[in-house]
């Protein structure tokens, strides 16, 4: 009886011992799998973070020559991503590396490449464009046509006189008389409710681009900031002032100009014989009744307006019953539309105020000029992980 006792008491210490290392076995299974799990769910984190560079990256090379705004790291509640400098490796065509890393596994990051393909874009997508602000203190309109397609019809205008700003506070773009926008009113990127920043807002004289107006886009944000690269006068030109004066026309043969002050008197003509670039790093006065730039081909005149050494923010003004003829662009400098100017082409500026009854009609050939953008359409053409 003993015995008997004795061996189910050391059968009974066999199944427990056997179930114990079984059930341990089991766990630290079931341990391991859970560690590789959550290892797996980190790489995939840091390879999704790693990603998220390669996105940043492309809104980065928008501007490729200009990195001063560059974002190269960025931190999320998941972990982290580091960007290298982008590399260009050909023509129009960049190299960027990405790491990401997940705050639950930092001793695994993942590594990623991707290359892309830089499609330079206009600088002149707007007819009237600031910065910091657009001001409208009298009354204006704003639309489009195709200069290559023939002249404005102002019975048949297109609808793609667009405004824009940068700003997300209110008063971004201010409305203190009237306007009429045939277009959109573009503001800010990432602003929740676009029409906070525009002052005086009234849907009723903005078309939203569409035919027949819709008040569903007639206030949008932009997705990323509009860029604005500086203006710098190329090396080996002289500026001097130059005044045409009234009622003379001056034909400027192709090239490039710079001036320091730049002076159109009443009834005067700068226009040109074919494409022609003008830097201006003072004052550049259009007064009431002269003409600048080329009424059939607006894109052969540019005005690049670009203060230099110690000089404060410089005023371009077009006033009077002025007509501009062409795509002026001014990043750092205030331009006043006033009287009853009429613009064909494109206004880029600092900060541009509106006050009279002006027209400004967005010339959509304007779109090809990308000779003195800094802006590009960027798109992958490869990627990869390292």
């Amino acid at each position: 009886m003993h015995n008997q006792r004795g061996m189910v008491f050391l059968m009974s210490m066999g199944v427990i011992v056997l179930f114990t290392v079984a059930g341990a076995s089991m766990l630290l299974r079931s341990l391991s799998e859970a560690r590789l799990s959550e290892r797996s769910r980190n790489q995939v984190s840091a390879l999704h973070l790693a990603d998220a560079g390669v996105d940043q990256a492309a809104v980065n090379l928008r501007t490729p020559t200009d990195a001063i705004d560059d974002v190269l790291t960025r931190t999320f509640s998941t972990g982290s991503f580091q960007l290298d400098p982008a590399v260009s490796i050909g023509a129009d065509t960049w190299r960027v590396e990405s790491h990401g890393t997940s705050d639950q596994d930092t001793g695994y990051p993942r590594h990623v490449e991707a290359v892309f393909r830089l499609t330079p874009q206009s600088v002149f997508q707007f007819a009237l464009f600031g910065d910091q602000q657009v001001n409208v203190s009298g009354s204006a309109v704003t639309d489009s046509y195709d200069s290559s397609a023939g002249a404005y019809d102002p019975d048949d205008p297109s609808h793609n006189g667009d405004v824009g700003t940068n700003a997300t506070n209110s008063g971004g773009v201010t409305v203190n008389g009237s306007i009429f926008v045939d277009g959109q009113v573009a503001v800010g990127p990432d602003v929740s409710d676009p029409v906070s920043v525009v002052t005086g807002y009234d849907p009723a004289f903005i078309t939203g681009g569409t035919d027949p107006p819709s008040d569903t886009q007639d206030v949008v944000a932009q997705g990323v900031s509009f860029p604005m690269p500086s203006v710098v006068v190329p090396v080996g030109l002289t500026c001097n002032d130059f005044e045409v004066s009234s009622n003379d026309t001056v034909t400027l043969p192709p090239g490039t100009y710079c001036y320091q002050n730049l002076t159109l008197q009443g009834g005067g003509t700068l226009t040109a014989s074919g494409d022609v670039t003008i830097y201006i790093t003072g004052l550049y006065i259009a007064r009431g009744n002269s003409t600048t730039g080329v009424p059939s081909n607006p894109k052969s005149m540019l005005i690049m307006m670009a203060p230099t050494g110690d000089a404060t923010i410089e005023q371009g003004t077009i006033t009077g019953s002025t007509g501009f003829y062409g795509a002026l662009y001014a990043p750092d400098s205030t331009i006043n539309v006033t009287g009853n100017a009429e613009v064909y082409g494109s206004i880029i500026a600092e900060r541009v105020n509106v006050s009279g009854s002006a027209a400004i009609h967005y010339d959509e050939s304007l779109q090809t000029v990308t000779q003195i953008s800094n802006l590009h359409k960027v798109a992958v053409v490869s990627w990869r992980e390292l």
